[in-house]
């Protein structure tokens, strides 16, 4: 007997929804970061990639090479929000932010945060992490990452106060929220760190993608107790505790360092 229109309907409804569902990455949390890589294949490169990210940084071992430059940065941001998916807090806007390396220009798309920090320096780990993510024509990326241990106010988290507040009435909603930010002063942005270590690496979540230039600013800057626990306050319960990837293996890598004369 031949199947009715609405069974077929229902069968090809039921292919292209299923088709398009498996295709569909799942979400993920800092449980079980180590289990990354099973979650989807497009999530291998967590498991079975060689420049993953993050590394603790030795700082006796890393290479002072001449040819690196400054980081050169020039950011002019305008409407900013601040907004939580329930893995981490993030800072997302519009406007003009370039960094330049070794010639090419990647665009400045988003700030997060980590707590604690994901890279270590000579085996300590810190209070908080600041990643400003770039993103080049090309797809490759650049990080400007940011260090924070414990002590007075950060100034930026100061501003952003009322924001992260806000966030923090309904955390884990399921989707992502955003509070805007009035006014934003993006020229600490600008400043030129005057040194720095660089490395070949990988984003620190899935997809895990090995397609990103590290830079991690030497300075330590401080973070508050209480400013701490205000970017943890909107993440869901499993990232509260820590949305910090375990430290990956260098596996040969150079790290480069520059500093400034």
């Amino acid at each position: 007997m031949m199947p009715s229109v609405g069974a077929l309907i229902f069968f090809v409804v039921f292919f292209f929804f299923n088709a398009f569902a498996s295709d569909e990455v799942p979400k993920f949390n800092y449980l079980n970061p180590e289990k990354w890589g099973s979650l989807h294949p497009k999530y291998a490169a967590c498991s079975k990639g060689k420049r993953q990210s993050p590394l603790n940084i030795n700082t006796n071992e890393a290479v002072i090479t001449e040819s690196l430059q400054p980081l050169t940065r020039f950011y002019h941001i305008y409407n900013a929000s601040l907004s939580t998916d329930g893995i981490d807090v993030e800072i997302k806007f519009q406007g003009r932010g370039e960094l330049i390396i070794d010639g090419k220009t990647y665009n400045l798309k988003q700030m997060h945060w980590h707590t604690p920090s994901e890279h270590h320096f000579n085996g300590v780990q810190y209070a908080s992490e600041l990643h400003q993510v770039h993103v080049a024509d090309d797809g490759s990326r650049a990080v400007v990452a940011i260090l924070y241990k414990y002590g007075p106010p950060d100034p930026v988290l100061t501003m952003l106060k009322p924001q992260l507040e806000e966030l923090a009435k309904k955390p884990c909603q399921g989707h992502e929220t955003q509070v805007a930010i009035p006014k934003f002063e993006s020229m600490f942005l600008n400043r030129r760190p005057r040194k720095y270590y660089r490395y070949p690496g990988s984003l620190t979540t899935p997809p895990c993608d090995e397609n990103v230039t590290w830079n991690i600013v030497c300075k330590v800057k401080t973070i508050s107790e209480d400013q701490i626990e205000a970017l943890k306050a909107p993440l869901c319960e499993a990232n509260r505790k820590r949305n910090a990837r375990p430290i990956q293996p260098l596996n040969g890598r150079k790290v480069e360092a520059y500093a400034a004369n």
